[in-house]
């Protein structure tokens, strides 16, 4: 570290100050500046940092993993319940289709065919509990029944989607709320710099989130968890 120009002043910056510059830096990838703020802090004893640093640095280190531990499973099985979903939906809308089709094919056969045998028969007139199909009337009936089999299929797994997305959505507010109101920090910065592999997921829960409503009790309920954690090793200010 210089020992002019702007160095002179690493030296001042308060335990609280640090950590959020030391993780601005490892946010960028600025070794030499996460080099100057290390070698620059004030030491309480010969072993360790100072505490205001060192303890905020371990505690946003321990939420992020349990956050990202909570996150995890919930995606995981967000996605695939997603993706079955879809893909079931698609799968029943084929087969619905071909369904329709075999029955428009079986009525019209059947008519025809029972016309003809009864004018073959020499009979006059429409053949006993005939009567002209009108086009749509069973096609409907049957397209009615398939829909409803396949609401009440699907139906199940959409709800589980929105409670899946609902809980996860709920987490990761209180845990960006917590970020920028506790830390003075944005939450992507946090998690890129202990979790990176899942900023992805994170970005992709995020665009889900136009259409949810959150639980205001559950988000209170994660928010004073967080708040609880990170207090437990940093201490109330």
């Amino acid at each position: 570290m210089k020992k002019d120009g702007l160095g002179k002043f690493y030296s001042d910056f308060t335990g609280e100050e640090r950590f959020r510059l030391h993780l601005e830096a490892l946010y960028r990838g600025d070794e030499a500046e996460v080099r100057r703020l290390v070698e620059s802090c004030l030491r309480e004893t010969y072993l360790k940092n100072e505490a205001d640093f060192a303890d905020r640095f371990t505690a946003s280190r321990e939420i992020v993993n349990v956050l990202c531990s909570a996150l995890a499973p919930l995606l995981a099985e967000l996605r695939t319940i997603e993706s079955f979903r879809v893909f079931l939906t698609y799968v029943l809308n084929v087969y619905i289709n071909k369904v329709n089709k075999v029955v428009v094919a079986y009525l019209d056969g059947y008519q025809v065919g029972s016309k003809r045998a009864w004018e073959a028969a020499g009979k006059m007139g429409d053949p006993p509990g005939w009567k002209e199909r009108k086009g749509g009337d069973e096609e409907d009936k049957e397209s009615q029944r398939l829909e409803k089999a396949m609401g009440e299929v699907v139906g199940p797994l959409g709800e589980r989607e929105r409670e899946l997305l609902e809980e996860a959505l709920t987490m990761w507010t209180a845990f960006a709320h917590f970020c920028t109101e506790e830390l003075l920090l944005q939450p992507e910065k946090l998690v890129k710099v202990w979790f990176e592999p899942m900023l992805p997921e994170i970005d992709r829960l995020k665009d889900l989130s136009a259409s949810t409503e959150l639980n205001p009790e559950i988000l209170e309920e994660y928010k004073a968890l967080f708040k609880e954690m990170w207090t437990e090793v940093v201490g109330a200010d």
